[in-house]
């Protein structure tokens, strides 16, 4: 019984080390657009984005893998009845399930998505053109949770892709209105 015992605890841990062979941290950075949207969202335009993260790549088999990221996340947008852009910036942490496949001997396609949650750290002051000041988190909800999804071309110690993430929880109570952001990111992985 204790050899049949050993002989699967060594292959567990055989199976356990070839599967986080290709696992990876990666350095990543993005730029994009952000806004909301949603059935009472109205007069509101698009804004430069950004985040910058930290991510692993857990490699469950040749072409799956977990990757949860920890980000600094900007989103926002413009409105007419602010004076200004509305920034937020959110610590976000998704959690990408990703498959993989080879395009070329050194390179890989990654078709990934998953949920994503969000909590507000900084928000801008803002002003109503109406007169008045509030932060935007004295309106605005300070968590956010959502969809993300996106693919990603890595090669060598690179990797470039695109991101699609949309809100689930309202910007605001009883509103129904959804932070939603798009762009392109760049990573580094060691």
């Amino acid at each position: 019984m204790k050899k049949v015992l050993l002989m699967v605890a060594l292959a567990l841990t055989t199976l356990t080390m070839s599967a986080q062979e290709d696992s990876k941290w990666t350095v990543k950075a993005g730029v994009g657009l952000s806004s909301v949207v949603g059935d009472d969202v109205e007069g509101v335009e698009n804004i430069f984005s950004y985040k910058v993260g930290l991510s692993y790549d857990l490699g469950i088999s040749e072409n799956f893998s977990i990757i949860p990221e920890v980000e600094f996340a900007n989103k926002g947008y413009k409105s007419e009845v602010v004076n200004g852009d509305i920034n937020k910036f959110f610590l976000q942490i998704p959690v990408f399930a990703a498959y993989k496949f080879n395009v070329s001997d050194n390179m890989k396609l990654a078709i990934k998505a998953g949920p994503y949650v969000a909590y507000g750290l900084l928000g801008s002051d803002i002003d109503w053109y109406n007169g008045g000041s509030d932060n935007i988190f004295d309106i605005d909800e300070r968590f956010d949770a959502g969809i993300i999804a996106g693919l990603s071309l890595d090669f060598e110690q690179f990797t470039v892709g695109i991101e699609y993430n949309r809100g689930l929880t309202e910007v605001e109570e009883d509103c129904d209105a959804y932070n939603q952001g798009f762009g392109v990111t760049f990573g580094y992985k060691f």
